[in-house]
């Protein structure tokens, strides 16, 4: 196996990244990439300088590039590779990754050249994809359709069995880079009841009441599947790529470290991300207060830092469009606290006045300004509670997770507004 790889953001070559003894990292840009203004950063915690990265410093972004858990387990078992070997795993699946990033060998031509055409799915087709996802997750052992050694070199992030593919209208391809995929496919979770329907109505919630969330689509045939409209594909760059990142790769962290009980960032951190960073500091502070206020209200217990994310673009960087939107609460055995602590308290039952003034410190906005954007993302998840489960088909809008979700809304809104009325 190849010991370097080469990084490219778009289709171009950025920088190298090398194995070193006791399979530690180090990753270098090339002479080129080093003008900042010609080409953006890898990642915002790396950004362009001629003395390489050390493994401490860029394994966090490479890491990130790829699945989590059982979902990477089953990608290593299914090549033969470790799940704690990083770069051997993005050898093997980082032809394409969540936005505008791909690994290939030292020299070869940027992925996603194939000329291959898409190969759309049949009924039938699609109902074997969907079986063979947690044997087979993200394509990546050998098909005899697709040829023993042609397999998908593509890369997801998360915990959860997903796949990307090509959408055109009511058809579903798989395709090996050119064009891109489009959206996300996204399994249910084996062991917990309807999250197809849930995840479906807290995502269509959120755009409901005016944030700014991935476009949703739950399929029932041939098996219950979500599609998610990939926010980092799109017209906006020659390749059809956004280049992105997560506020865990912005800011350094590990994947492994991605709550912040166990050491990952704080809401404090990442508004301070915002500040630095974003080209409309303000209203991407506000974005990211009224996501903070949406995962309490929903009781997304799970919103960690791998659950932000950045667009990184020449014209500049802002907050991407929310995704992974679940209401956890309402499953037995899931957690019963908050991912990030708001204001000091991780435990929602606990939340008071004082929260909401201190998580307004954190974010270094108006206490005013979090008591508005409390009231008024209420009000609006409230307002569209309905509008929201309608625009669902009928077989998820009858689920009876939404009803749980709806009552756990109704509680935690006049909670909120409890806590709004002691500050």
């Amino acid at each position: 196996m190849s010991s370097a790889l080469d990084v490219f953001l778009h289709e171009r070559r950025v920088g190298r990244l090398e194995r070193r003894s006791q399979a530690r990292l180090e990753f270098r840009y090339l002479p080129e990439a080093l003008d900042e203004e010609a080409c953006p950063p890898l990642s915002l915690s790396l950004p362009p300088r001629p003395e390489p990265y050390s493994d401490e410093e860029c394994e966090p972004f490479f890491a990130g590039l790829l699945p989590e858990g059982e979902f990477l387990k089953a990608v290593a078992r299914a090549f033969h590779v470790s799940a704690e070997n990083a770069f051997g795993l993005l050898a093997a699946i980082g032809g394409e990754c969540a936005g505008a990033v791909s690994l290939a060998e030292v020299d070869g031509p940027p992925p996603g050249r194939e000329t291959a055409p898409p190969r759309w799915l049949d009924r039938d087709d699609l109902a074997r994809l969907l079986d063979s996802l947690p044997e087979r997750p993200l394509l990546v052992a050998a098909d005899e359709e697709l040829g023993e050694d042609d397999g998908i070199r593509l890369s997801l992030a998360g915990t959860v069995d997903k796949l990307g593919v090509l959408v055109d209208g009511d058809r579903i391809a798989i395709t090996r880079g050119h064009p891109p995929t489009n959206h996300i496919l996204k399994t249910p979770i084996a062991s917990l009841p309807e999250t197809i329907a849930n995840e479906a109505f807290c995502m269509t919630l959120a755009a409901e009441a005016g944030l700014d969330a991935a476009e949703v689509e739950p399929w029932s045939e041939p098996r219950p599947f979500l599609l998610v409209r990939r926010y980092d594909r799109g017209p906006g760059a020659p390749d059809g790529r956004l280049h992105q990142e997560d506020f865990c790769q912005a800011l350094g962290f590990p994947p492994a470290l991605k709550y912040e009980r166990e050491g990952g960032p704080d809401v404090a951190r990442c508004a301070e991300l915002l500040w630095k960073h974003s080209s409309a500091p303000a209203p991407d502070v506000i974005s990211f207060l009224d996501a903070l206020l949406f995962n309490f209200l929903i009781a997304n217990h799970d919103a960690h830092s791998k659950n932000y994310s950045l667009l990184l673009e020449p014209e500049g960087v802002r907050i991407a469009p929310l995704y992974d939107l679940l209401s956890t609460a309402v499953y037995q055995g899931l957690s019963r606290q908050l991912a990030m602590r708001y204001g000091g308290e991780y435990r929602p039952a606990y939340l008071r006045g004082r929260h909401l003034e201190r998580l307004a410190d954190q974010l270094q906005v108006r206490k005013a300004l979090v008591r508005e954007r409390a009231l008024r993302t209420g009000a609006a998840v409230r307002e569209t509670v309905g509008a929201a489960r309608g625009r669902l088909p009928d077989e998820f809008a009858a689920a009876e997770v939404i009803d749980s979700i709806v009552a756990t809304i109704e509680e935690r809104d006049e909670r909120l507004r409890g806590a709004v009325a002691e500050m």
